[in-house]
This record gives structure tokens, C-alpha cells and sequence, in this order.
């Protein structure tokens, strides 16, 4: 079965209020840890007018004033940890009014660079953030709001370019995992495709270790932002495709509609290798052979051009697990094991889609969810959360919110950060 892409309706909600028991999650891993305690409504605070699919959800404005806020890692007693222009804000609430008002934030820390990647380490001593080029680490001890001297970790990362993020990720073990997007919309130089568009595995027993030195987790992956890994231990990600697609098989310029974005299921068997940058993903194509499937790029030089039985052969290219619409620009994910939101929610990987650029009519600008089966298959991914239209409807592309990276909290909601405006936003529920 070819993966599709599957998109609900749902309805207006301005913001709610009620009590609801929460459970406390590991918020980097998506891996459940003890219940903590009982805390207040995820609805108090300032309410951010919203289209929800599901009439209990609310969405709450938790922070604002953070420039360029990016990626998000949550500490164990809930403190929020943003990398956001070159310094990591610590966000907190000590007066429980549900916001994080202009007194309840710190520098935790600042280096060179910062732009995105955030991750505690699994036994939560050390707090990592990324540049474009370096990997840095600073003690941490529980409650911290300010660190000590910082640590390279990770040395001589390709440096900017179209991509110049570089998500962080930890497994169970302790290792961590370091995406590198593409440097263009399509690379096509060896030096590029041998050192790029991948991510790599570093032990961090004894650093700094230079970036060559990593072992080569997963490639073909243009721009792999969203990783986590969920509490069956599958290693997911979110990819952006590239843009501007032409292809002549297909009637010419289908950018649109094409590729479709990719959810990906990064760990497991077979190939590792993702296509890019000799085979892009079906989205939607009226002559073409099923969302999900694989067709080479005909863009590329002749002398790289792979055969489309070269791209549909799963032993050699690694088909997406989903293929969402194009141009959502997937950023971040994390899987939901918490008891605040609806119960279907549960075990559910969420998504947030950044928004289109380059497309006509834009789409975008939302948090989705991709339901996921006990047997580790997607068989929808829907929007939850985005603008309203003012009829009941979602309006896609034009929301003043820019989705990025999205985490769940110890208070069981889910937090996402906002690059555009500046905020830091929590996704909660009534109790029924």
C-alpha cells in the first residue's frame, strides 16, 4: 500500500478553561516516566484565538518577546528551554498564572551561532544546543537556570548554506544523532552529497569529536528538521522536499502539488538511504503512481540520473513511511504519551508545519497529528491546530504564527515554539 496523505475538518475555538490530571513525559524522547503530580488548568493563561479539531483543546500564548524562537527541550520539573538567536531562554511560571511573563525567564546560556537544536542529554547532566557549524554542552543540574562554562562537542559541521540548522537527538543509550540539511535546493556536486543531507551518529563519551568522525546514521535526507524517537524506540523525522519541481513526464511544472513533504521512520531495517537528491516523492499528481512513491529527478545531471526502478526499489531507497502535502515545511515532531489531551491522541506523533513559500495558494502554518498504529504504520495525518477561517473552518498559509519545534511538557500539554512572532505557545485541554 502506497503511503497517502489524509486531511479532517474541524472546528473554531477561541481558548477554554477547566482542571485536568496531567502525567509527566519525557519531553525529548517521548518516553513515559513517573506520573507527576497533579498541576494546574493547561488552559490558564492568555488565550490565542485558534481553529482546533477537537472542541476540548485550547491554545494558550505561554511566552512572547523571544526572538526567533526555535528549538525546544523541556527540563524535568517543566522548565522550558528555548534556542533562540544565539542564546538558550529558560521559561518558567513561578506565580501558576499559566504564562511566562517577563520576570519568569533567564539566559541560561549563549555561544556563537545558535540557531535551532536543543536536547538534554537521556540522564539529563548535560544541556546541548547547535550552530551551523559546532555542537556545544553545558552542565546541568536540577532547577538550573544558569550555566557554567560551556563544552564543543561537535566540531567542523558544514557551515550554512540554504540549511544551516542542525537538529539534535538522543537514544536511550546516550548517543546522539546530528542532522545536516542540504546546501541547496538541489545539490549536485560529490563533495555535497558525501557530507550533507544526512545525519550522523556521535558518541559523546569524550569530546569534541569532529563532525568526519561520525558514523553516517542515515542519508539522502534533504533536510531532515523534526527527529524524535517514540517510547517503541522507532526514530521518526520530518522532511522538507525541494522546490521548484518541473518534470516533463508529468506535464511540466508540478511544483504545487510536489514533492510531497516526507515522514520518516529514520531506524529499523533496511536501507537507510532516503533518494535525495536523485529521487523525489510523489505528493499529489493526477497521472502519477500514488502518493508516497518515488520518482527520479530528471533536474540532476545525466551523469548522477538513477532509473525509476532505482527510486521504487526499497531496498535501495527507503520509500517515506507518509507523505504529507508539499510545501508544509515540516519542522518539528514529538510523540504524545500524555492523559491532558483527547485520549485518541495518545501514542499519535505531532507535527508542526512552518508554511509554504514558493506555492500560489500558501498552505501551512498549522500542528498536525499522524496517527500511528500499535504496528508502527501512519495511516492519516490531519491538522489540529491553525487558523481559523471564521466559518468552522482551518485557513491554511496566512496564520500570524509560524509553527517550529514542538515538545510535550511535565504538565502533560504540548509546547511549540513560534519564529515568526516570538512566542512560545501550549496546546492543552478541558476536562470533560
Amino acid at each position: 500500500m502506497r503511503p497517502s496523505a489524509l486531511l479532517l475538518p474541524g472546528i473554531v475555538l477561541l481558548g477554554c478553561t477547566g482542571a485536568s490530571p496531567t502525567q509527566g513525559t519525557s519531553a525529548d524522547s517521548g518516553s513515559p516516566v513517573a506520573d507527576a503530580p497533579v498541576v494546574a488548568d493547561p488552559c490558564r493563561g492568555t488565550a490565542e484565538a485558534a481553529w482546533t479539531s477537537d472542541p476540548s483543546v485550547c491554545l494558550v500564548r505561554f511566552a512572547t518577546g523571544i526572538s526567533r524562537a526555535r528549538g525546544l527541550a523541556i527540563a524535568p520539573n517543566g522548565d522550558v528551554f528555548v534556542n533562540a538567536a544565539g542564546s538558550v531562554t529558560v521559561l518558567f511560571d513561578a506565580d501558576g498564572d499559566g504564562v511566562s511573563g517577563d520576570g519568569e525567564r533567564a539566559t541560561f546560556a549563549t555561544a556563537p551561532g545558535l540557531n535551532h537544536g536543543i536536547a538534554f542529554s537521556p540522564d539529563n547532566r548535560y544541556l546541548y544546543a547547535s550552530s551551523d557549524t559546532t555542537v556545544y554542552r553545558w552542565a546541568y543540574t536540577a532547577g538550573a537556570r544558569s550555566a557554567g562554562e560551556r563544552e564543543t562537542v561537535v566540531t567542523a559541521m558544514p557551515a550554512g548554506a540554504n540549511h544551516p540548522v542542525r537538529p539534535l537527538v538522543f537514544d536511550a543509550a546516550g548517543d546522539l544523532y546530528v542532522a545536516v540539511g542540504s546546501a541547496g535546493n538541489v545539490d549536485t556536486s560529490a563533495t555535497l552529497t558525501a557530507t550533507r543531507s544526512m545525519i550522523r551518529k556521535f558518541s559523546v563519551a569524550t569530546v569534541p569529536v569532529a563532525y568526519a568522525a561520525g558514523e553516517v546514521f542515515a542519508s539522502g535526507l534533504r533536510n531532515e528538521v523534526g527527529l524524535a524517537f517514540d517510547s517503541a524506540g522507532r526514530m521518526w523525522g520530518v522532511e522538507n522536499g525541494r522546490d521548484q519541481l518541473t518534470d516533463s513526464r508529468f506535464g511540466g511544472d508540478i511544483h504545487e502539488n510536489n514533492p510531497g513533504e516526507e515522514l520518516n521512520v529514520l531506524n529499523g531495517p533496511g536501507s537507510r538511504f532516503f533518494g535525495y537528491p536523485y529521487c523525489w516523492t510523489e505528493g499529489t499528481l493526477p497521472s502519477g503512481a500514488g502518493k508516497g512513491t518515488q520518482h527520479a529527478d530528471l533536474s540532476v545531471p545525466a551523469a548522477m540520473r538513477r532509473e525509476e526502478a532505482f527510486c521504487q526499489d526499497a531496498a535501495m531507497v527507503r520509500p517515506p513511511a507518509f507523505s504529507m502535502p508539499a510545501h508544509w515545511a515540516p519542522l518539528g515532531l514529538t510523540e504524545y504519551t500524555g492523559s491532558v489531551l483527547p485520549a485518541a491522541w495518545r501514542g499519535n506523533l505531532f507535527i508542526t508545519a512552518h508554511g509554504s513559500w514558493n506555492r500560489n495558494m500558501a498552505t501551512g502554518r498549522l500542528i498536525a497529528r499522524a496517527q500511528v498504529g500499535a504496528d508502527g504504520r501512519v495511516t492519516a495525518v490531519e491538522p489540529v491546530v491553525g487558523q481559523s477561517d471564521g466559518a468552522g473552518g482551518l485557513r491554511q498559509g496566512s496564520w500570524g504564527v509560524r509553527p517550529v519545534d514542538i515538545r510535550q511538557g511535565v504538565d502533560g500539554a504540548l509546547y511549540f515554539t513560534d519564529d515568526q512572532g516570538g512566542r512560545v505557545f501550549r496546546i492543552g485541554a478541558r476536562r470533560p
